[in-house]
């Protein structure tokens, strides 16, 4: 069976956490497939080095990229409906991947599984800019979702929020939990030399990681932890890891005031390789996110043993079991009260930090590309 996969949404060198699922679910079913043979297809002015992707299978793999540029190729999807994703492909295909939700024209009788990673610009339209309302209004959703023949999601919650949003037949979804990456384990590497110089970490700090928007509750953190500080008179210091994103404003506004620039660092975006060491080095994750799809960055923290704070709602409940203190995402005195409680006792640091490393475990690459694999087939036979 020859696959096609979309990965026109890796041309960006600091791929997002949809890039970074692209990239490691590929990884996986490329070192378990011996089988079957994919063709991945990209787009636009940036051609992406599937050398550096996808190190030691590229001689295995075909890449075909189209050089339009991606507005232009785009709108002439979306109002004509062409060209379909096979267009350029020259080797018949029998089977098409999108890892994310994207504007694609579909080859009519060509079985097509897609992966839904949340329905946050659905739900939540108000913590998106008007120009992704608009993009997401141009991938013409439901249409896709009709179309397409199989869909994975990364939760439950994400299963049941796309049938209730879009009528989805639930025989046709597959929850297929993210894995964590090797990288990430409780054990100091010796790569972790340097790290806290090099990125200026404070000598006690709670930390996030993720894109610096609305939708992950950055204020609630802010003033959570500000809280924290005033009651107890701990110097604990924020560590903010990530790009900006859209609607940011009143974030940025917050990180100016006074009461918060001796304490709050934004660290921007940190290379992958860092990562464990800053988790490591971090007394928790505060993770209040208002809706995730999953919210890989829970898990990375907990297999590198490091206490988390998250939310009881979505999907991230879900994820962390009874591995992590869940809060109120709209009560920012929650957040003060989960860190009182996780920097108050040893006791309870060191149990969230082994049922956090249980919990991280359950959850490979591997797994996820075997339950993947398995879609494909199911997908294509019944075609």
């Amino acid at each position: 069976m020859r696959i096609l996969v979309d990965i026109r949404h890796l041309a960006h060198p600091k791929p997002s956490g949809v890039g970074e699922y692209t990239i490691e679910i590929l990884r996986a079913l490329f070192r378990i497939d011996k089988q079957n043979q994919y063709t991945l297809l990209s787009t636009g002015r940036i051609k992406p080095d599937i050398d550096v992707l996808f190190p030691g299978h590229t001689q295995d793999v075909e890449h075909v990229h189209v050089s339009i540029p991606n507005k232009i190729l785009n709108l002439r999807m979306s109002l004509l409906g062409h060209p379909t994703l096979n267009w350029h492909v020259k080797n018949p295909v029998d089977l098409l991947f999108m890892p994310n939700l994207n504007i694609a024209p579909l080859p009519p009788n060509l079985p097509t599984v897609l992966t839904v990673h949340d329905l946050s610009w659905k739900i939540f339209p108000e913590f998106y800019s008007a120009r992704m309302r608009a993009w997401h209004k141009a991938i013409k959703p439901q249409a896709l979702i009709d179309r397409v023949d199989s869909i994975i999601t990364p939760s439950l919650s994400t299963k049941c929020d796309l049938e209730r949003s879009f009528g989805r037949k639930s025989d046709r979804v597959h929850v297929i939990p993210h894995g964590v990456h090797s990288r990430y384990s409780a054990s100091m590497q010796a790569r972790d030399h340097g790290v806290r110089s090099r990125q200026k970490l404070p000598k006690r700090f709670v930390l996030f990681l993720g894109t610096i928007e609305p939708r992950k509750n950055i204020i609630a953190i802010i003033d959570g932890v500000k809280r924290y500080r005033d009651q107890t008179g701990d110097d604990l210091h924020l560590v903010l890891v990530g790009k900006w994103g859209w609607k940011a404003r009143a974030i940025k506004k917050r990180l100016w005031k006074r009461d918060t620039k001796p304490w709050v660092h934004q660290l921007g975006y940190v290379p992958k390789e860092d990562l464990p060491a800053v988790y490591r080095s971090a007394k928790a994750l505060v993770w209040p996110s208002i809706y995730e799809g999953f919210g890989l960055p829970v898990l990375e923290s907990m297999a590198c043993g490091t206490p988390v704070i998250t939310s009881h709602t979505s999907s991230l409940a879900e994820v962390t079991g009874d591995a992590a203190v869940h809060v109120d995402p709209f009560n920012d005195q929650d957040i003060t009260s989960a860190l009182m409680g996780i920097l108050g006792s040893n006791t309870l640091h060191t149990t969230l930090a082994q049922k956090g490393q249980k919990q991280a475990a359950n959850h490979t690459w591997q797994q996820a590309a075997e339950q993947t694999l398995c879609v494909f087939h199911k997908t294509q036979e019944k075609s």
